[in-house]
């Protein structure tokens, strides 16, 4: 008797299995057929099929385009929050000198990942690009000043560090400092 048991669990975990992977199969019926235990089997708790992997993340590449601000056109990422530059960084060649614990808490570098930098609407694709950082990271760039955004913006188009400590500022889609200080 026991030794049809785990038979009836392999039977039962397969056809789980086919009624799975059938919807990505095609015509096979998307439902598996009720297996009975014989009579005098004991009674098998029915299981929830097993969750479906999840396909690997396409990877998406930094979108850095043109949005609207109470500042007018700025450089926003494809989330439409702003982007930061500093005037402590170098743009020839593009270096970062954000690498406190604080600086990166406040000011969040836009990594990129292999994907890539592209231009949005409103930016040329001649002004994106990327730097590597110090942490092993790449950041992306635009008109070679590598870009951040601020930790206290909350929503799309909030410019809250802008002139903060007379260091950041927006940049315009053409990658140029709008310099408006507070």
């Amino acid at each position: 008797m026991l030794k049809s048991l785990p038979t009836m669990v392999w039977v039962i975990g397969a056809t789980v299995a086919v009624a799975a992977l059938s919807p990505a199969v095609g015509n096979v019926a998307t439902t598996a057929p009720a297996i009975a235990p014989p009579p005098s089997a004991p009674a098998v708790a029915a299981s929830k099929p097993p969750k479906a992997f999840p396909a690997k993340p396409v990877e998406e590449p930094v979108v850095i385009k043109a949005g609207t601000t109470k500042l007018g056109q700025v450089a926003v990422d494809a989330e439409g929050f702003t982007v930061y530059m500093s005037i402590l960084d170098s743009r020839n060649p593009p270096k970062s000198v954000c690498r406190s614990k604080a600086c990166l808490a406040a000011w969040k570098p836009v990594y990129v990942k292999k994907a890539g930098v592209v231009a949005g609407a409103g930016v040329s694709q001649a002004k994106v690009g990327s730097l590597a950082r110090p942490d092993k990271g790449v950041q992306a760039t635009l008109n070679g000043w590598p870009l951040y955004r601020f930790a206290k913006d909350r929503k799309p188009g909030d410019v809250l560090g802008e002139g903060l400590k007379g260091t950041w500022h927006v940049l315009s889609p053409a990658g140029v400092r709008l310099g408006v200080l507070r």
